[in-house]
């Protein structure tokens, strides 16, 4: 899902550029709760449009601008005051309706992006990696997109790190989209902080989220290790029944190493993003 909608956005980002300036931001819930933020109806689920512009912040006068924040910022007063002396002010430029912001990334390259806290994750133009010493082979993991011309194969990186204005992610996966000049920098990056975006001034301020890691929530974490350690009980608990000169034990030996080092190599990615012990269980 979240390399279609990158492709969707990539097509969009020329006749975005050219349209009038417009502030008016649209807000939808997914399926998962999940709350986001969008500049662009037609980014919007088609089911959820109709209560997205009810919820649409009027502009006032033509070509005013408004400011939006992520549900976080709601915060009672001692906790907004004890964030507000970690946040991070950070200038963007405005194209059009578009935000357009500079992103270290691998703390070796500077690139453009644009933000979009209504995507889900991050989209890289090919050259990016080029530049990065990033190199696309065989193995490299990659996932089928329907688009416009067909089903595309993407694939996709892990980052080793994303930085913006000071604001830091490690290990952030991202697609490579070469109908892409410029980067799409959206929410796996933006989870991890509480925003708020000023239009007027044309800054975005970040501030730590600690009820975030990788842009995931301790519900998310908690699901990513079910997803590894049910099965494996069920495996295991299927092997004590297995007779060791079985011909299936083989394969199920093989089954359960490979389970085993999926869920170390879990772990170990938590261990990077500072999951709570509790997050995991």
């Amino acid at each position: 899902m979240l390399e279609t909608r990158c492709v969707r956005i990539a097509c969009l980002l020329a006749a975005l550029c050219s349209a009038p300036a417009r502030a008016e931001i649209y807000q939808w819930t997914d399926a998962e709760g999940r709350v986001h933020y969008t500049q662009h109806l037609d980014r919007v689920p088609p089911a959820q449009r109709e209560a997205a512009m009810q919820s649409s912040r009027p502009q006032g006068q033509p070509g005013a601008l408004q400011t939006y924040s992520s549900p976080a910022a709601q915060a009672p007063p001692g906790a907004r005051a004890a964030r507000l002396a970690r946040e991070l002010r950070i200038p963007f430029e405005r194209e059009g309706t578009l935000m357009r912001v500079n992103v270290r990334l691998n703390d070796s390259l500077m690139a453009p992006f644009y933000i979009d806290t209504g995507a889900s994750g991050i989209a890289l133009p090919p050259h990016f990696a080029d530049r990065l010493g990033i190199r696309i082979g065989r193995d490299t993991r990659q996932v089928p997109v329907h688009t416009a011309n067909g089903v595309v194969a993407l694939p996709i990186v892990v980052l080793e790190s994303v930085e913006l204005g000071g604001a830091r992610v490690e290990n952030l996966e991202a697609t490579l989209n070469p109908s892409m000049e410029v980067g799409l920098l959206g929410g796996s990056f933006f989870n991890n902080f509480v925003y708020r975006v000023d239009a007027a001034e044309s800054v975005i301020t970040l501030a730590p989220n600690e009820g975030m890691r990788a842009g995931l929530d301790a519900e998310a974490w908690r699901a990513r290790f079910a997803q590894l350690r049910a099965p494996l009980a069920r495996l295991e608990a299927h092997l004590q029944t297995v007779q060791a000169r079985d011909p299936e034990r083989q394969v199920l030996e093989a089954h359960r190493l490979e389970l085993r080092a999926a869920l170390q190599a879990l772990d170990a990615e938590a261990d990077r993003q500072r999951v709570p012990q509790n997050w995991r269980e």
